[in-house]
């Protein structure tokens, strides 16, 4: 029978989310503990023997006792075999006296299916009489030049039969971004060489394999289970595993998230483009995206009108909706004949320069050129 795993990391509990006003911090903070939440009822509907937190299951090493209690509750709704928690960097086992840890350990205090590993030595459990050895890597501090996980390879060749799983957080080279060196970085053939049937992975916030589902891989990187800001580009992540001797031998994409960031970058030139803009934005699902709209081009007077109106219809339907818009003003007829002498200059070339078809912008960039020279 193989060994079932749920495996997930940077939940971050306790990000403040600052930069939204209060009542949508909140909504984005509810997301967070809701989305740990269905993924220990994701791991019980599936039977998964091992609950995984690969890192950064808190954003911070000091966060509320409350925060700590409302996550440990959840932590305890698994009803496998262990529930495996290793710090990550921005929740790094500095020592006993860590905050958060001191007071995580209090909370699971008494829970023996709770496994908080803060030292890097292997933890071996039983599984329909098959033996399963962990060994996790946690992070000593919040950077690190040095990869944590030097000691496995040796220490998975001593641990004899069963199935060997290493747990480790920290940056991969040719999947996130570490130019300075600063996040454990870890060396794909290093990983792979370490005498382990896969390793569990946190840090980089997008899921690796990068295919929803599949047979084998040397190591998966979780991404986190709900999407946190504009640069998350997927609907939140983790990862269900079936582990059997020496090999991963099927892995499925989970999606806990219920939250969607979504950027808008797009030019507009025309009435059309705006309706085509509102009809995209209208067939999101509003309640819970955060909209960021940076529109570019030139517009008519009424067409931005038609525009602002748009947004402003959208706006009360969306989570959050912003607008970093950059529309230029595009001369239109009636525009030429309000600002324009009939029958002068000007006037005489806008007019032909608006029924160039082949070049759209021409008018404008002459009005603008026109409006420039007039300055006084």
């Amino acid at each position: 029978m193989p060994v079932r795993i749920v495996h997930t990391a940077d939940t971050h509990i306790g990000l403040p989310f600052r930069r939204y006003p209060a009542d949508v911090a909140r909504h984005l903070v509810e997301e967070r503990y809701a989305a740990l939440g269905r993924l220990v009822e994701a791991a019980n509907e599936r039977a998964a023997h091992f609950f995984v937190v690969a890192g950064d299951l808190f954003d911070t090493t000091r966060v509320k006792a409350a925060d700590i209690d409302r996550t440990s509750a959840l932590l305890r709704g698994f009803a496998g075999t262990a529930v495996i928690v290793v710090p990550g960097n921005h929740d790094h086992f500095a020592g006993p006296e860590t905050d958060v840890w001191k007071r995580f350990g209090k909370a699971i205090e008494g829970d023996a299916h709770i496994d908080l590993l803060v030292e890097p030595a292997a933890r071996s459990y039983h599984v329909d009489g098959q033996a399963v050895h962990f060994f996790p890597c946690p992070c000593p501090s919040k950077t690190g030049r040095e990869s944590t996980i030097g000691w496995v390879a040796e220490a998975a060749c001593e641990r004899g039969e069963g199935v060997r799983i290493g747990i480790a957080h920290g940056n991969v080279t040719g999947l996130g971004l570490d130019a300075e060196g600063q996040y454990f970085n870890m060396e794909p053939e290093a990983l792979e060489s370490a005498g382990v049937a896969t390793w569990l992975l946190g840090h980089i916030h997008v899921p690796f394999p990068t295919t929803g589902s599949g047979e084998r891989s040397p190591y998966f990187m979780a991404g986190t289970p709900t999407p946190d800001s504009l640069r998350c580009r997927h609907a939140g992540s983790a990862w269900w595993i079936e582990c059997d001797g020496d090999r991963v031998t099927r892995y499925e994409r989970l999606s806990p998230g219920r939250m969607t960031f979504t950027r808008l970058d797009q030019e507009l030139v025309s009435a059309d483009d705006v309706a085509a803009l509102v009809r995209r934005c209208e067939a999101f699902d509003a309640g819970s995206t955060i909209l960021d709209l940076q529109l570019s081009g030139r517009l008519s007077a009424a067409e931005k009108a038609e525009l602002g109106a748009g947004i402003d219809r959208l706006r009360p339907r969306f989570l959050s909706l912003t607008d970093e818009s950059d529309i230029h003003d595009r001369i239109d007829a009636a525009q030429i004949e309000a600002r324009y002498r009939s029958g002068g200059l000007a006037h005489r070339l806008l007019t032909s320069l608006l029924e160039d078809a082949e070049h759209p912008d021409a008018a404008t960039l002459a009005h603008q050129l026109i409006e420039k020279v007039a300055q006084p």
